[in-house]
């Protein structure tokens, strides 16, 4: 996919205005500090202390993506129209595979295998530690996915990924789009299940520490009439001890969305607070759907991570990788 197209549909549809962020109540600014953090209510700094710091690590990119974390602690990320993935060791950037089949979302496995959204192949693959690719969704009923955009994984092995058509040239209106819908999917072994096709675009894709709920963000352009130009909000479906859907609510809805950024990327801590990207940056919301505050950067997020012991959270904004250190 061209960096042009891409970024001109997302200035387009996630950038509506673009303006310079105002500090909301209890700021916290330093000359130092890359952004800023605003808490809503005390609680945030519970979730985000006083003393967090961020700071780039990683500029001049093309567009950046699908951070995860390996084992040895260092970070690999996606930079989608270089066709490249990369890996930061903690003092350099190396290349970790090209061409990565223009990947996006990304998650290591506890074998140490890497799975990947590539938008090139329309499929979700899996990177052995040896290098060996194998393809671990390409179809729903015979029809090719439109471009599988991030995923999760259960502790038993259940894939969960959104499929919207970011990495079709035409979108919505591309000749080769062969699904009618923009889905969710889970897959289990070989089987490959549809969980929600009315979602307008389905991007960014979470678990709770629990297992028991399943985010998804979304956003769709809002009816006549209601005076405004799209929702963003943030689907909940419940799942059984068995990775199945049993229910779905929506989470969370944004309101700022006057503000630059959309619903892409999402993780959750282990107290189950969800670090969203969305209007505004990261949006901290507390499971029962209560916003505790944002972090405002230079550039509009699309994507997070946390790093071991959750002691940082990386964030991939567009040409630029971003770590914040939340804890000692």
């Amino acid at each position: 996919m061209h960096l042009k197209i891409y970024s001109a549909m997302r200035i387009f549809l996630f950038h509506l205005v673009i303006v310079i962020l105002v500090t909301a109540c209890n700021p916290k600014t330093d000359p130092a500090q890359l952004g800023s953090f605003h808490a809503v209510k005390d609680s945030f700094w519970e979730v985000v202390p006083r003393s967090t710091v961020a700071h780039r690590i990683g500029i001049d990119f093309q567009f950046t993506e699908g951070p995860a974390v390996l084992d040895d602690g260092s970070l690999i990320f996606s930079d989608i129209p270089a066709n490249t993935i990369y890996r930061w060791t903690g003092k350099q950037y190396e290349t970790f595979r090209q061409p990565s089949g223009n990947s996006n979302g990304l998650l290591v496995e506890p074998d140490g295998s890497i799975l990947a959204c590539e938008h090139d192949s329309r499929s979700v693959t899996r990177i052995s530690e040896s290098g060996r690719i194998d393809t671990i969704a390409r179809s729903y009923r015979g029809l090719r996915f439109n471009s599988p955009n991030d995923l999760c994984m259960t502790s038993a092995g259940i894939i969960f990924f959104t499929d919207p058509p970011w990495g079709l040239n035409g979108l919505n209106k591309d000749p080769s789009k062969e699904i009618p819908f923009n889905g969710v999917y889970r897959v289990s072994g070989s089987r490959i299940d549809l969980v929600d096709s009315t979602l307008s675009w389905p991007n960014g894709i979470a678990l709770s520490p629990d297992e028991r709920s399943l985010y998804v963000a979304n956003f769709e352009e809002a009816q006549p009439g209601e005076g405004k130009e799209m929702e963003v909000f943030w689907v909940r479906y419940s799942l059984d001890s068995n990775g199945d859907i049993i229910g779905r609510e929506i989470f969370y809805r944004a309101e700022d969305l006057d503000k630059p950024g959309g619903p892409d990327g999402m993780k959750t801590d282990r107290a189950g607070n969800l670090f969203l990207t969305g209007p505004g940056g990261i949006l901290v919301v507390s499971p029962g759907g209560e916003l505790l505050g944002t972090i405002a950067l230079p550039k509009v997020p699309a994507n997070l991570t946390f790093g071991p012991g959750e002691q940082d959270l990386y964030v991939t904004a567009e040409s630029m990788v971003i770590q914040i250190h939340l804890h000692d």
